[in-house]
C-alpha cells in the first residue's frame, strides 16, 4: 500500500456519490441542465458521507473496519450508479449555460485567465502546505487526528471517553480527549486516509482536506454558472473563496472540522436558496431544496453546531415562503406572545418525545442540541476586531453587508430579482441572528472573548455568503445595462 491506494482511497468515494447525485438528479429532475462541477462538488460531501456512515456500520457489526471490504462496497456502489446512468443516457438533456449578459470580451476573457492563474497559486500553496506541515499543535491535534491516530495504531475504532471514565477503565484498549463527545466525521476521515496509505502520516492523512476545498471550489462555480453567471463572475467566486486568510488557513492548516462544515451548510444553504427561486415552470420544493436540506441535515454528524444550522435553514424556508411584511409580521407576533407567556410564568413547554424546549433557571434547553446559559456578552468591538480590523477576512464582511443594501436598490422592481434580493437579504438576517444571539447572549460568548469560534463558526457559511454577494451584484448589473440600453433606445427614438 502507499501512494496509488491512498489517491484510491480518497477518490473513490467521490467517484460514488457523483455517480448516485447524477442519477438521482436524471431522475428527480429530468427538466434541468446540471452543471457537471456542481455536481462533483456536492457529489464529493454526499459521498464522503456515504463512506463515514458504512465505516460506522461496518464497525457496529463486525467490530472491524476493512479497508478491502470498504473498498469493495464502494466499487460496487459506483458501478450499480454508473450502470444505471447509461441505461437511462436517453432521458439525459444536454446542459447549455448562458450568462444574463453580452458575449465576454477580449479583457474579462484575459481577466478570466488571470484568476484562474491566481486560483492555482492559491491552492498550489495550500498543497505545498498540506505536504510539508505536520499536524499543527492547535484543537485538531489534540482532538479530532488525535482520535484518528489512536484508531490507526490501535487497529480498530476503539471508544474515545471521558476523563473519569478512563482513569477507572481497566481496559487499555481506551483513549480520552477533552472533546470526547464531539462527532466523529473529522476523525474517520484521516482515520480512513491513513488505512488506504498503509501507514499514519501526519501529512498525508490531511490530503482529504485539500479535495474538499477543491471540491466547495468547484461546486460554487457550477451554482453560479447554472444560476446564469458569467464564466467570469463565477472564477471571481472562486477566487474570493480562496483569498480569504481564514479559508487559506484551515486548508493549508488542516484537522479542524470546520472546512467540512463550510462544505455541508455552506454549500446546503445555496442549494436553498437556489430552491428558493427557481425558474419559471419550477416548483418551489425543487431537487435544489431537497439536496440543501440533506447537505445541512448531514452537517449534524460533523459539527454540533450542525443541529442549529438545520434549524436556521427551516427558519429560511418558513420565512421565504411569504412575502417580506408577512414575514416579518409573523416574527413580531410570536416575539410578542412569547413575552406573554414569560410574563404569566409559562417559560417552557415539554414536547413528547422531543423534550423541554425553552428557558429553565436561566439556562436555554433546546431539544437535541442541548442547554446554554443566558448572558449577555460585549461582542460588538469582539467583531469588529476580527471582522475589519485584523486580517481575517479581508473586505470579505463588506461586501456580505454591503450586497443586500445594494441589491435592493439595483435590482429593480422586477419580480424574479426582488425575488432573489428577498431570499438573500432573509438568508443574511437569519445568519446575523445566530451569530449574535449565540455569542451575545449565552454563555457561548466566552469563545468570542477568545477571538476562536467568532470566526470558526462564520466560516461555515462562507460559500452561501459568497454566493448572496454574487447573486445581487449580477441581479442589479443586469438592471444597471437593462437601464443603459433603455434609454439609448429612448435616444436613438427621438433621435
Amino acid at each position: 500500500m502507499g501512494w496509488l491506494t491512498l489517491l484510491i482511497g480518497l477518490l473513490l468515494p467521490w467517484l460514488a456519490g457523483v455517480l448516485w447525485l447524477a442519477l438521482a438528479e436524471s431522475h428527480l429532475s429530468q427538466h434541468h441542465c446540471p452543471h457537471r462541477l456542481r455536481q462533483a462538488g456536492y457529489g464529493f460531501f454526499l459521498g464522503y458521507a456515504i463512506l463515514f456512515l458504512t465505516i460506522l456500520l461496518a464497525h457496529h457489526l463486525t467490530g472491524t473496519v476493512s479497508w478491502p471490504g470498504l473498498m469493495l462496497f464502494l466499487l460496487l456502489l459506483s458501478a450499480v450508479a454508473a450502470s444505471a446512468l447509461w441505461l437511462g443516457r436517453g432521458n439525459t438533456v444536454e446542459a447549455h449555460w448562458h450568462s444574463n449578459g453580452p458575449p465576454a470580451s477580449a479583457g474579462a476573457k484575459t481577466l478570466t485567465i488571470v484568476l484562474a492563474v491566481w486560483i492555482g497559486i492559491h491552492l498550489t500553496f495550500v498543497t505545498i502546505e498540506i505536504l510539508t506541515q505536520p499536524v499543527y499543535p492547535w484543537d485538531a491535534w489534540l482532538a479530532w487526528v488525535y482520535r484518528a491516530k489512536a484508531w490507526f495504531l490501535a487497529g480498530g475504532m476503539v471508544d474515545v471517553v471521558s476523563s473519569g471514565d478512563w482513569a477507572t477503565a481497566s481496559s487499555t484498549e481506551i483513549y480520552t480527549i477533552n472533546a470526547w463527545m464531539y462527532p466523529r466525521f473529522p476523525s474517520v476521515i484521516p482515520y480512513w486516509a491513513a488505512l488506504s496509505l498503509g501507514r499514519w502520516s501526519e501529512t498525508l492523512i490531511n490530503l482529504p482536506v485539500l479535495t474538499a476545498g477543491l471540491a466547495i471550489g468547484m461546486a460554487l462555480y457550477g451554482q453560479c454558472r447554472e444560476y446564469g453567471m458569467s464564466k467570469l463572475a463565477c472564477l471571481s467566486a472562486c477566487y474570493l473563496l480562496y483569498s480569504i486568510p481564514l479559508v487559506g488557513t484551515h486548508l493549508a492548516l488542516a484537522g479542524y472540522a470546520d472546512i467540512w462544515m463550510a462544505g455541508f451548510t455552506g454549500l446546503g444553504f445555496v442549494a436553498v436558496i437556489r430552491g428558493s427561486t427557481p425558474p419559471a415552470g419550477f416548483s418551489r420544493l425543487n431537487f435544489q431544496t431537497v439536496l440543501g436540506l440533506l447537505m445541512v441535515g448531514l452537517s449534524v454528524v460533523v459539527k454540533n453546531e450542525g443541529a442549529v444550522w438545520l434549524l436556521a435553514v427551516f427558519a429560511l424556508l418558513a420565512l421565504t415562503s411569504f412575502r417580506l411584511r408577512v414575514s416579518f409580521l409573523g416574527l413580531v407576533v410570536l416575539s410578542a406572545m412569547m413575552l406573554m407567556a414569560s410574563a404569566m410564568g409559562f417559560t417552557h413547554i415539554d414536547l413528547p418525545l422531543i423534550g423541554v424546549l425553552g428557558v429553565i433557571d436561566g439556562r436555554l434547553l433546546i431539544p437535541f442540541i442541548g442547554s446554554f446559559k443566558l448572558e449577555v456578552h460585549e461582542i460588538w468591538q469582539v467583531y469588529w476586531e476580527n471582522f475589519m480590523a485584523m486580517g481575517n477576512w479581508n473586505l470579505f464582511w463588506l461586501a456580505v453587508v454591503a450586497s443586500p443594501l445594494l441589491g435592493y436598490f439595483l435590482s429593480g422592481k422586477s419580480k424574479g430579482n426582488y425575488r432573489a434580493w428577498q431570499v438573500c437579504f432573509v438568508f443574511v438576517l437569519i445568519f446575523l441572528a445566530t451569530q449574535v444571539f449565540i455569542f451575545g447572549f449565552t454563555d457561548q460568548g466566552l469563545w468570542a472573548d477568545t477571538y476562536t469560534a467568532v470566526n470558526r463558526l462564520p466560516l461555515h457559511f462562507v460559500p452561501a455568503l459568497l454566493f448572496v454577494v454574487l447573486v445581487t451584484a449580477s441581479a442589479s448589473w443586469v438592471n444597471i445595462e437593462s437601464r443603459e440600453r433603455t434609454t439609448r433606445n429612448h435616444t436613438d427614438s427621438a433621435l
